[in-house]
């Protein structure tokens, strides 16, 4: 995923680069059009990816609004589901904003600051552990049972620019900060190399 010049910065401090520069999402320039702040991925968007503010998830752009409730009513065949978008300080140095159905998970595949492994030239990052989390919106909503609760979906990565900060306990590793935790190479499981990335 590549860094949008919104996620160069600490959050709300945007450049003229942000503010006219291009919609973070379909590119239109942003010097003759409308624009606003995605409260979930804080990029600066067009007029056309704007969603507007929603009562309960604030300014929005529309790739990072969460569909529409289905019109259940409660009742037999029908469960409750959990809609949030998280902002997850990891690890590896990065801070994620993800849209998922549930709570927070506890580790994250972001990048391969941490390294990784090569099986069947396919590159699996190694995980990042979680040391903060931030509900930027939550909602419910009812679906049948059964309905299928998706993976999660990454909608924006910066660089965090928090300190280190070690633990006061005793045997337990300190926040990352804007540095990784650790730093690892990538391991080839059988001897092949990864494939290049395509984009």
């Amino acid at each position: 995923m590549h860094d949008h010049p919104c996620h160069q910065h600490r959050p709300g401090q945007h450049t003229d680069q942000c503010l006219t520069g291009d919609c973070g999402f379909c590119g239109t320039s942003l010097t003759d059009v409308a624009s606003g702040e995605c409260r979930a991925c804080l990029r600066i968007v067009c007029e056309n990816c704007d969603a507007g503010y929603q009562s309960d998830l604030g300014p929005i752009c529309h790739p990072c609004t969460p569909p529409a409730p289905t019109r259940w009513t409660r009742g037999e065949g029908q469960e409750e589901y959990r809609l949030c978008i998280f902002e997850l300080a990891l690890t590896c140095g990065h801070l994620v904003t993800v849209a998922l159905t549930g709570w927070y998970p506890v580790i994250v595949a972001c990048c391969d600051r941490l390294g990784g492994t090569v099986r069947n030239s396919l590159y699996v990052p190694y995980a990042s552990d979680i040391d903060y989390v931030d509900v930027l919106s939550e909602r419910y909503e009812l679906r049948p049972v059964g309905t299928s609760r998706g993976s999660a979906r990454l909608i924006g990565r910066r660089p965090r620019t928090d300190e280190p900060c070690p633990s006061p306990y005793p045997g337990i590793d300190g926040s990352a900060g804007r540095y990784p935790a650790r730093v690892g190479a990538t391991w080839s499981l059988d001897g092949s190399i990864p494939k290049p990335e395509t984009s």
